[in-house]
């Protein structure tokens, strides 16, 4: 008893309800600390204003999987009649069986229910659908389909893409009951940047409201087995600050292993005027648009130091954009940019290219014309050189390289350090990522650019040692 007391103490001040602890109780169901907190966010999530996305773990053995089909199927679907759950857990054995494993685990006798053809079924008419997925390709099957709730396992395994056209059907009827979305994941893969953005970098700067976040690693899991503890700790390098310390700020297998904040990012200064202006854009007009302005200084370094990144703007508006975001001071060498708006396809209704809108709107506002130069569009060649813009190097003993980024360029700074490789091209980037704002900066390093020469002084002209007689 006075273990159980503490227990519900420890309970009580995650924030779990009694109700819930009871029905946590009856079916023999005992959480670990962490694991309270969670249970206590999944309440929480009944209450308007509470979060609708909650994620768990980071690092690898603390018991997510447990937690989160403890919560679906021992509180949820047995205090809602009729709920319909949605849970999904990528398969590296056969699906089936994973799925049973888990079931045995947390429900074995204690819970009444019936698992057939990978649906759980409960007295009070309570379901829960178990899915697997080995890529991405199998997600398709459960879009379009009504779930009450959606719990999906190492859901940095898939894309934001996919997540979202999954959250697209989650919506509710039950009265009291508002759709949530329980997720587990670890730094690494596809949705690394989705779960970083979403979950972990919300939870760091205490401005968490639709989501929440509970942290945990293998520490916080006394029944873990010795061996896999073992495991864990002997990990090294970025797999092992990954994986057992649930590091998001490194990933192992990113594509740009070079880029480093301290070294790429700089402080803001006032750039001469003598120095050559560049732009560079990916266009997007349902996804972002990308544009940037850099500078290009004597001795060759690239100053990224101005960005637009937004979605929906058509051709003539970002014309207008771009005119409004550069000074009248600035002049602007070139604006290199995707060689498919050259086409004749899209929002052109003339059988005019994106790029005759864009130059034409420039012309009959700035009053001065652009010129835009085709991208080279080599994608391998293109991320070599952006890796050879990422190169460090000494310089009066501080580390710098040729690509340098004004703390204002956002986005930029933000998608570099989650792009990875992707899985059928090692050689190329993950094109399901969110990747327009390096496409932008490939092109822009792919037109090779220059400083402007250095000028030559004046040459003075020799003045006669007798001027009257002009000699």
């Amino acid at each position: 008893m006075e273990a159980l007391d503490k227990y519900f103490q420890t309970a009580s001040a995650a924030g779990c309800p009694r109700p819930q602890m009871e029905l946590f109780l009856k079916a023999n169901y005992v959480a670990y600390p962490w694991q309270l907190l969670f249970h206590a966010k999944a309440r929480a999530a009944d209450q308007p204003g509470g979060p609708t996305k909650i994620g768990l773990g980071g690092a690898r053995g603390p018991g997510k999987s447990h937690a989160i089909f403890g919560q679906v199927t021992i509180d949820d679907c047995q205090r809602v009649a009729g709920l319909k759950f949605l849970f999904l857990r990528q398969t590296a054995k056969a699906g089936k069986e994973s799925m049973e494993d888990l079931v045995i685990k947390v429900l074995a006798n204690r819970v009444p229910h019936d698992f057939s053809s990978s649906t759980i079924k409960f007295p009070n008419g309570s379901r829960v659908v178990m899915g697997g997925f080995k890529d991405e390709k199998d997600i398709d099957k459960y879009v379009g389909i009504e779930y009450d709730g959606i719990a999906i396992e190492e859901i940095n395994q898939l894309s934001e893409k996919k997540v979202d056209m999954l959250l697209g059907s989650m919506r509710t009827t039950k009265e009291g009951w508002r759709p949530r979305l329980y997720a587990s994941f670890n730094p690494g893969g596809k949705g690394h940047g989705y779960v970083k953005k979403t979950f972990v970098v919300p939870h760091k700067r205490g401005i968490e409201q639709a989501t929440a976040f509970i942290p945990a690693n293998f520490r916080q899991n006394p029944a873990l087995n010795k061996e896999y503890i073992d495991y864990l700790v002997g990990l090294k390098g970025q797999l092992g600050m990954a994986w057992r310390d649930g590091d998001f700020d490194i990933m192992a297998g990113a594509f740009f292993p070079e880029w480093n904040e301290k070294i790429h990012v700089c402080q803001e200064f006032l750039i001469p005027k003598e120095w050559k202006r560049i732009t560079f854009m990916d266009y997007g007009h349902g996804a972002q648009t990308a544009l940037y302005w850099a500078a290009i200084a004597p001795d060759g370094k690239m100053y990224v130091y101005r960005e637009l990144y937004r979605a929906g703007l058509n051709f003539s508006a970002l014309a207008d954009e771009f005119i409004a975001m550069t000074p009248p001071t600035e002049v602007i060498d070139y604006l290199v940019a995707d060689p498919s708006i050259w086409s004749v396809k899209g929002e052109n209704t003339a059988g005019l290219s994106g790029a005759k809108i864009f130059a034409d709107r420039y012309k009959e506002v700035a009053k001065k014309e652009i010129t835009m130069v085709r991208a080279n569009n080599d994608r391998q060649n293109g991320w070599s050189a952006v890796r050879e813009y990422l190169s460090p190097f000494a310089e009066n003993g501080v580390m710098k390289a040729k690509l340098q980024v004004f703390p204002c360029c956002t986005d930029l700074i933000r998608v570099f350090p989650d792009m990875i490789h992707d899985e059928n091209n090692p050689e190329d980037m993950d094109s399901d990522e969110e990747d327009h704002a390096l496409d932008s900066l490939r092109y822009g390093i792919m037109s090779k650019p220059e400083p402007y020469p250095p000028q030559a002084p004046p040459i003075e002209e020799e003045k006669p040692l007798y001027p009257d007689i002009g000699y």
